[in-house]
């Protein structure tokens, strides 16, 4: 039994492409991920301090960045609670409310910050508004989050200061795991 050529160039052929995509897709799906790591926000340094663009954290203290933007219906939901919830953070954290413009986010109790800069806004690059993002000390995303609803900010706050909480208990002196007797 003899094969043809032509079938046996085409069968070679059509494993080789498929070879070639199953590694395409492969890379593509790796590529997605990689865009989405970026897009959620996480490891994003955002500025601290004094700078050419207003300060979203402050230095050595921990900031939750609600971005907010003036077309978003759940917003005001959301800034609600970042109101009351204001008050219940640890000394050395705070919130900072990133609106993309003027007559949002008025209101708020003094201890929040907020800034209304369209080019911060922009350079804030999550793919969801509303938008909780925890900026460390340094200016670095630590965590982000969508806010739909009211709920979730004061999710995102709870886990937020217990982890703060067990931080500070370490900080004391006191070994993670530690047994107590």
């Amino acid at each position: 039994m003899t094969v043809d050529p032509i079938i046996a160039a085409l069968v070679i052929l059509s494993v080789l492409t498929a070879l070639l995509f199953a590694g395409g897709a492969g890379l593509y799906r790796r590529i997605r991920e990689l865009e989405l790591a970026v897009h959620t926000g996480v490891g994003l340094g955002v500025p601290i301090g004094d700078g050419p663009l207003p300060a979203l954290g402050v230095p050595g203290r921990t900031t939750i960045v609600v971005k907010v933007d003036r077309r978003c219906p759940v917003c005001e939901e959301v800034l609600d609670a970042v109101g009351r919830l204001a008050p219940a953070l640890p000394r050395d954290a705070g919130f900072t409310v990133l609106a993309d413009g003027p007559g949002v986010a008025a209101g708020l109790p003094e201890d929040v910050r907020v800034v209304r800069d369209p080019d911060v806004w922009r350079s804030v690059t999550v793919p969801y508004v509303p938008a909780l993002l925890v900026v460390d000390g340094r200016g670095t995303v630590v965590h982000t989050a969508p806010a739909g609803s009211a709920r979730a900010v004061a999710e995102t706050v709870e886990r937020f200061t217990a982890r703060h909480a067990k931080a500070r208990y370490e900080e004391a002196g006191h070994g993670a795991g530690e047994v107590r007797r």
